[in-house]
């Protein structure tokens, strides 16, 4: 989605003037203004490339008889402080009268482009002055497709700019802040907002207690809930335009976390949500109360994770237990860190393998020697975990990640669900040989010494169409997540399989 090779843009980026990132002490010397813009792509699946955004090209609107020149092309670079996919895009910039043209990024050989070409319309830089631009949102479609919408300047966004600019935001407290010239279009674009925020999108962290009740964060503010006892899925929205990457019960209520130090409770089902202080403004990707009261933060700004524990969080005061450096894998360069959670303890797992787990007092770390792509716990604290060295399989821990027995799964397996140690559900191949074959659901009630064909596989557009699956607590029954925010359930080991909630 998205892979387009623009040769023009790709000529004008090598003439292009691309200014650094505005750093946090640096301020305007007088001949140029600031500009600093949000851009968040909202996508339903995994191939979104807005992790990979950092460039934005502006061009300014020349006057009649003017010819173009490389000042007049300016790329504005990405700042990644505390976000995953949500892009900050901040420069100093000559004054004059700009429009947005395309924003890039690059993975591997592929170049993304998302060709914005002055939907917005144009906006002026004005020297010794601040273009706060708002955020641009982004919805792919089918194909190639997709819509843009926009949130003009909000006090989110101004926290986000005092945040990451403190020096520029001093220098200019009190100055006019310029942003895009108003047009019917832009008006349109800003109505086409709450679109987006119904539309579907990936879910992060997904989670369910021992009673059966699940939740997960996503993109745009969202949290996904399903009440103990209950069948109905909701999807709730924070009040933020920030990704949610953790949700967790927390006094009766939900505790939603995510970028930028986002840290909400509510106590009613999602109708109003109460800001808390967070220990930082990083990227809070776990925020989980242990069973002392006493609540959990992982945090990462830049390469650096800290680990924090409050024992009141109304009082904002947290303490630091340590830190340690983010680290990627070569064998899977594109996963992210994950999170797991049990009643005493909470971790981050690396996509190398490493687990930094903490019980509120000390950290302790870990390592099952593998590429991991998937961690999370049972209720009895067994930590299951789907790795890759020279071929995928799944492993299990049941000290807390110190020692791990390899399962020895096929290599070919899309998804894997465990109700205990003993017995899971996969989809994998049916008969795999030296290539996987047709692929069904798998059962086993032997730990995995040997599995039985149950039932076909819940993607409803091709077997490997399954993101994830979670046996139920409430029910014992599996569910199955699907793109575009389909959850499929089964009550007789794969068998038959029925949507439980659609986009």
């Amino acid at each position: 989605m998205f892979h387009h090779f623009v040769l023009a843009a790709a000529l004008a980026a090598l003439a292009a003037c691309t200014t650094a990132p505005i750093a946090p002490q640096q301020t305007l010397t007088g001949q140029e203004g600031a500009v600093v813009v949000k851009l968040i792509t909202n996508s339903p699946g995994e191939n979104d490339p807005a992790e990979t955004l950092s460039i934005l090209h502006l061009e300014r609107v020349l006057a009649a008889g003017e010819k173009q020149t490389g000042r007049d092309l300016v790329t504005l670079v990405r700042t990644r402080h505390a976000t995953y996919t949500t892009a900050v895009f901040s420069g100093m910039v000559i004054p004059g009268r700009y429009v947005i043209k395309t924003a890039g990024g690059n993975r591997g050989n592929v170049t993304y482009t998302f060709p914005i070409d002055a939907k917005f319309g144009s906006f002026d830089v004005v020297k010794g002055e601040v273009t706060l631009l708002g955020t641009l949102l982004i919805q792919p479609r089918m194909g190639t497709r997709f819509v843009v919408a926009y949130v003009p300047p909000e006090a989110e966004l101004r926290q986000t700019f005092e945040t990451l600019y403190p020096a520029l935001a001093a220098q200019t407290q009190g100055h006019p802040t310029h942003s895009f010239l108003p047009t019917i279009d832009l008006e349109r674009r800003a109505a086409l907002a709450s679109e987006v925020k119904r539309s579907a999108s990936l879910w992060n962290g997904l989670a369910q207690t021992a009673d059966g009740e699940f939740m997960a964060g996503s993109k745009v503010g969202k949290v996904l809930w399903r009440k103990a006892g209950e069948t109905r899925w909701k999807e709730l929205d924070v009040g933020s335009w920030r990704e949610v990457l953790s949700v967790r019960p927390f006094r009766g209520g939900i505790l939603a976390a995510g970028e930028e130090g986002l840290l909400r409770h509510s106590v009613d089902e999602g109708r109003t949500w109460k800001s808390l202080i967070p220990p930082d403004t990083g990227l809070i990707q776990l925020a989980h109360p242990l069973r002392d009261g006493s609540l959990v933060v992982f945090s990462r700004r830049e390469g650096l994770w800290s680990t924090y524990v409050a024992e009141d969080v109304d009082s904002g005061k947290w303490r630091k237990l340590g830190e340690f450096s983010d680290t990627r894998s070569i064998n899977v360069p594109w996963m992210r860190t994950m999170t797991v959670s049990l009643p005493d303890a909470a971790g981050v797992m690396m996509p190398n393998g490493d687990l930094h787990i903490t019980d509120g007092k000390s950290i302790t770390r870990t390592s099952n020697g593998q590429s991991t792509i998937d961690v999370n716990a049972l209720p009895d604290g067994t930590l299951i975990s789907q790795t890759v060295l020279m071929t995928k399989t799944t492993l299990l821990s049941k000290d807390t990640g110190k020692t791990w027995a390899d399962l020895d799964t096929s290599r070919f397996v899309v998804a894997i669900a465990f109700k205990d140690a003993q017995t899971a559900y996969a989809v994998a191949p049916i008969a795999p040989g030296l290539l996987p074959g047709p692929l069904g659901l798998m059962t086993t009630r032997d730990g995995g010494k040997s599995w039985s064909h149950t039932g076909s596989s819940p993607g409803l557009t091709g077997a490997y169409a399954v993101r994830q699956m979670m046996v139920d607590r409430a029910d014992g029954s599996l569910l199955a997540f699907l793109p575009d925010n389909a959850i499929v359930r089964s009550a007789d080991e794969g068998k038959s399989w029925k949507i439980v909630k659609d986009n």
